[in-house]
């Protein structure tokens, strides 16, 4: 893979993997979804205060038998008819901005409603749309998921036909295209019931490059998630939302054979998702194509095995191959953000004992990962600028700011755009910001 491409898809990557890291509290699922009667019967529509609703939905869910986390989901889910995806999506914007417990689950949240808000092939384009970016674009990942579900619940073939068509309504907006190549590795995974190389190959079909790396990376993100946080895949959802709530319940129970890590993927033995014994698997088996998307995501379960040991996850990163491991380190600088809870100057100390560790060159690549991590939680480029300022020392702001501007032409159409906000940066590193946002003729991607 050239390396701009790995850093085109790494914008999509960057969008769900960060989830990884907050879901050490999963969602516990209720097999009986009695929590939601807690909740008072009252009717919404899309002009409904989002505080209102929030008040009403917590008001219910905090006490809530089988968790908040459920309880919230179903109230959300429940909003969708009423007063549409982006209103429900409102909802749990304000409470993980209220309450901790929501916070920490927001990205899992945002990939149910997306999901429940899926409705038919013909209309995917349209609620994908729909959705905001915020909490890490999850909801868009979900649309994408039931749209997967769906097919697979038909018995429809899952051809490069279908793959090259549900993201070329998106191609002219580089954010929605690469969140839809990202959401489409999820779905794949859960076609083809969690069995990685299958979902890799499938990702193979896509004719764009770019859809093919943002597939992997959803797929990789999945294997992950399957293996240590069951509760937070589609079937999770499914079960957590109940018969009634949430729209695919049958289709996900076709689509996905549930949480078995250790099934057989016909055609390659038996697969193993993950390995504690072994911190580079399953990127040291899989091919060298997909390795980077791999090496990307490996960090997130490495954290967690360690309990958030830096040191031993840079050692893992490492020891990835040479071509390998700026993806590694920057995927490592994702998961930091989320370790340290998106505090910039805790991110960027947290950095610097990786580089103590490993290397300045490792410890600069740590803090693009992380710069690219805020941005895209927001979709906001000022948000890496802001981090950038904070970075010290010459090289390694210089890079920050780079892959600023390089992140912004996923978000930003205009070059007027992308000078505007590359003007915020120091004026020092302006022309750096610039070189990453491709205003300058001398700009390249290497």
């Amino acid at each position: 893979m050239t390396s701009s491409t790995f850093r085109s898809a790494r914008a999509a990557m960057a969008a769900c993997a960060l989830a990884l890291a907050t879901a050490c509290q999963p969602v516990r699922p209720s097999t009986a979804p009695e929590p939601a009667a807690a909740l008072e019967a009252r009717e919404w529509t899309a002009q409904s205060p989002a505080p209102e609703i929030a008040a009403w939905a917590w008001q219910g869910c905090r006490r809530a038998a089988g968790g908040a986390g459920p309880c919230v989901e179903r109230a959300l889910v429940s909003l969708i008819d009423q007063a549409g995806v982006g209103k429900s999506m409102e909802v749990l914007d304000t409470l993980a901005g209220r309450e901790p417990v929501v916070k920490a689950l927001a990205h899992s949240l945002a990939h149910g409603l997306g999901i429940s808000a899926y409705r038919s092939p013909e209309t995917v384009a349209q609620t994908f749309a729909g959705c905001p970016a915020s909490q890490m674009s999850g909801c868009y990942h979900g649309v994408v998921q039931g749209y997967f579900l769906d097919l697979g619940a038909k018995g429809q073939a899952i051809d490069r036909t279908v793959l090259d068509g549900l993201c070329a309504p998106h191609g002219d907006k580089p954010f929605l295209y690469f969140q839809c190549a990202h959401g489409m590795g999820h779905g794949l995974m859960t076609v083809h019931q969690n069995q990685l190389p299958m979902a890799l190959e499938a990702c193979d079909q896509a004719s764009d490059a770019v859809v093919r790396e943002s597939c992997y990376g959803g797929a990789f993100m999945e294997n992950i998630v399957n293996a240590l946080h069951p509760h937070h895949t589609a079937t999770g959802h499914a079960q957590t939302q109940g018969e009634g709530h949430g729209q695919h319940a049958a289709a996900d129970a076709h689509g996905s054979g549930g949480h078995d890590a250790h099934a057989a993927a016909p055609g390659h033995g038996e697969w193993k998702a993950l390995d504690p014994a072994d911190p580079r698997y399953p990127c040291s088996v899989v091919d060298e194509k997909y390795q980077a998307s791999c090496y990307n995501m490996q960090s997130s379960p490495v954290m967690q095995w360690t309990q958030g040991d830096l040191a031993a996850t840079a050692r893992m990163c490492a020891g990835a191959p040479e071509g390998m491991r700026l993806a590694c380190f920057s995927g490592l600088g994702r998961e930091l953000t989320a370790w340290m809870a998106q505090d910039h100057g805790r991110s960027i100390e947290a950095c610097r004992r990786v580089g103590a560790a490993t290397g300045t060159r490792e410890q600069s690549w740590c803090l693009v990962g992380a710069a690219e991590t805020l941005i895209n939680q927001t979709a906001d480029a000022r948000d890496g600028i802001r981090f950038c300022r904070a970075v010290d020392g010459g090289e390694a702001k210089r890079e920050c700011y780079e892959a600023a501007g390089r992140f912004m032409r996923t978000l930003v159409a205009t070059p007027e755009g992308r000078a505007e906000q590359c003007a915020l940066a120091e004026p020092e590193h302006v022309a750096s910001c610039r070189q990453g946002a491709r205003l300058d003729p001398s700009a390249s991607d290497d």
